[in-house]
């Protein structure tokens, strides 16, 4: 500073030595702008980590830091309205073949299952499973292929559930490619979130190529805030093929959906024998 003041004090100068200094001030308040917005350099500050949320093994879900509200929580239909031929509710009871499935599905007229599913909220896809499955519903049976499970996380504590997906899109397939290895069975794995947007493409087919219709993707809804379901015990559960860790959480879908859920909700049972404690 010393020096600056003696260049300031030293010999004529047509800018005169107020009118220098403020000319540097400038200059170095200019300099010092650009440092505090320019991006930070590799190794700096990271964006922040999302909210996602981990089961505790037990009886809840917990979230990894404070969770946003959810406030007027809607869904997006994962699949257009005119391409559907039926549905199935969520929480549908089957006490003659011992089972309890707290997700729902959705069937497409298309014979060929191909058709678009979206995301239906705005998340992270955390965790996925692949794994092979023939017509007759046998794991890694003869004439079997790759299904896919994708979990996306809504932050407030939304999870989203898809199954038997066929044809992933481009960036899910190199997710899966890279980070989820086919399995021996449906178990899924852990993944670094990675940002969904609502609406945007999962899959263009379904199910198995050649299995007889109805040609369906597993779909389940669950708000991992509090537990929905109270009526059934964990042995209840088990013996019904089920897990508390999802049946617990499980919604009514369509009925968060607007108009386009009474729409789905008016499409054929593909199950009308089950009943279901949810919808």
């Amino acid at each position: 500073m010393m020096q600056i003041k003696g260049t300031l004090n030293s010999g004529p100068n047509r800018f005169g030595g107020v009118r220098l200094f403020t000319y540097f001030c400038s200059v170095l308040l200019a300099a010092t702008s650009v440092l505090a917005f320019a991006p930070a350099a590799e190794g700096g500050p990271r964006a922040k980590a999302p909210v996602t949320w981990s089961w505790n093994g037990k009886d809840a879900w917990l979230p990894s830091a404070k969770a946003p509200s959810c406030g007027n929580f809607r869904l997006q239909p994962p699949a257009q309205v005119a391409a559907l031929n039926g549905w199935l509710p969520p929480g549908r009871l089957n006490e003659t073949a011992k089972y309890y499935k707290s997700h729902g599905a959705l069937s497409f007229t298309d014979p060929s299952a191909k058709g678009t599913v979206s995301a239906a909220i705005d998340g992270y896809f955390v965790r996925g499973a692949a794994y092979r499955e023939n017509r007759e519903g046998q794991p890694n049976g003869p004439g079997s292929s790759v299904q896919y499970i994708v979990d996306i996380q809504h932050p407030c504590g939304f999870l989203v559930r898809y199954d038997h997906l066929r044809t992933l899109s481009p960036a899910l397939q190199r997710i899966f490619d890279r980070s989820i290895p086919v399995g021996e069975d449906s178990r899924t794995t852990n993944v670094k979130p990675v940002k969904i947007s609502k609406g945007q493409v999962l899959a263009t087919a379904v199910s198995v190529p050649d299995q007889p219709s109805p040609r369906q993707f597993d779909f389940g809804v669950y708000d991992l805030r509090r537990q929905q379901q109270s009526l059934h015990s964990g042995a209840w559960l088990a013996d019904h093929w089920s897990s508390a860790e999802l049946a617990d959480f499980a919604v009514c879908w369509p009925r968060l959906m607007g108009s386009t859920g009474v729409q789905i909700e008016a499409l054929p049972n593909i199950a009308p024998q089950d009943g279901t404690d949810i919808c």
